[in-house]
């Protein structure tokens, strides 16, 4: 982490102030129930400070004791400046002693309470950054959730004593749970952004290859986006309707009760952040497909995904072809993966590290 200096003399209780940002809660679901329930078993006091309408219910955590302030986000500067002045008063009267930015898009948010509260702040990002909070002294460490967020922000010149490296952790289950009942129907779960047409249409011709090349398989394919329509009648156009299903998107949650009853799980369109969704596929004991690496540090080809070029059906088919006709290859794959998600991406040591620069920035002894 480098060597971190507290500004505070006395020590103080612990009392974090977790921000979140208008897409926080959705991408970030699973990792932020795990870390609100270990920071209180260390014990430190806990809030979540999140946009009004988040979709709280789905982390099913234990209010109290955590205090959840919920802020609206008005576009006129003088109504937004009113809310932040009412939310700082709450988190004044609530005592919190430092606050923690779960995504670079709650960055602006935090920094704005932390001015006004007098606090210091951590960002934590899944995302490259466009501008990363160098001038503002109050941020005193920035932690990457990938090596590749890592070397961007060291790029974009964040100084070494103010950069770490922290992957997110996620509950993994004991086994693959692949191909579980040989005769079992195989069953083949597709998640993208339906923005993105033409990877997701890859995969949906790759579906249709393995229907005419006679493998009994249904197919699920969850998202929402601009391009659902257009997408529906490609399956109709490729007599892919009795075999499919479109499932709307919710988020990591409802993606992780699919993947209980799934065999094989594809990743069509790459993103620009460490997906939670794609990490909660590969720790449900899963094969996982990906078209591209992407960013997230789980994802190594031939070791923990197979990984495809982005809308090449061919080669989409041909990978689900190997693991369809090789069970044994399949479940290799997804134990190779939990077993590097149990070495990297543990829950434990996600909360652990984070507790510790806590600790560490208010000058509390453990």
């Amino acid at each position: 982490m480098g060597r971190l200096v507290s500004s505070y003399g006395a020590a103080k209780p612990v009392h974090i102030g977790l921000v979140a940002g208008p897409s926080t809660i959705e991408n970030l679901g699973p990792v932020i129930r795990h870390l609100v329930v270990g920071l209180l078993d260390e014990p430190m006091r806990m809030s979540l400070i999140c946009p009004r309408h988040a979709q709280l219910q789905e982390l099913h955590l234990p209010c109290p004791p955590v205090g959840v302030h919920e802020y609206d986000m008005p576009k006129l500067p003088f109504l937004r400046r009113r809310a932040m002045d009412d939310l700082s008063e709450d988190l004044a009267q609530a005592e919190v002693t430092l606050l923690q930015a779960l995504d670079v898009d709650a960055i602006s948010t935090t920094a704005d309470l932390a001015a006004r509260l007098d606090l210091n702040y951590v960002t934590w990002a899944y995302s490259c950054c466009r501008e990363w909070p160098l001038a503002d002294p109050r941020c005193l460490t920035m932690l990457a959730a990938s090596s590749a967020i890592y070397e961007t922000a060291a790029d974009a010149g964040v100084p070494p004593e103010r950069l770490g490296l922290l992957r997110p952790g996620v509950h993994q289950t004991r086994s693959a749970t692949c191909f579980v009942t040989p005769s079992h129907v195989a069953a083949i779960v597709a998640a993208a952004d339906l923005d993105l047409y033409a990877p997701v249409a890859a995969a949906l011709q790759s579906f249709a290859d393995l229907k005419a090349a006679g493998r009994q398989c249904v197919f699920f394919l969850v998202g929402n986006g601009r391009a659902e329509r257009a997408l529906r009648q490609q399956a109709e156009k490729l007599n892919l309707m009795d075999e499919l299903t479109f499932v709307d998107r919710t988020g990591p949650e409802q993606l992780t009760d699919i993947i209980k009853a799934a065999d094989l799980f594809v990743w069509p369109a790459p993103t620009d952040r460490v997906d939670i969704e794609l990490l909660s596929a590969m720790a449900g004991g899963v094969p996982v497909l990906v078209a591209d690496r992407g960013i997230a540090d789980f994802v190594i080809p031939d070791q923990t995904a197979l990984a495809y070029p982005t809308a090449n059906a061919n080669a989409l088919t041909e990978l689900l072809l190997s693991l369809l006709d090789n069970h044994d290859y399949a479940r290799e794959l997804a134990e190779r993966a939990l077993a590097h998600l149990r070495e990297n991406h543990s829950p434990a040591r996600m909360v652990c590290n984070l507790a510790n620069l806590y600790r560490a920035i208010l000058g509390v002894q453990t």
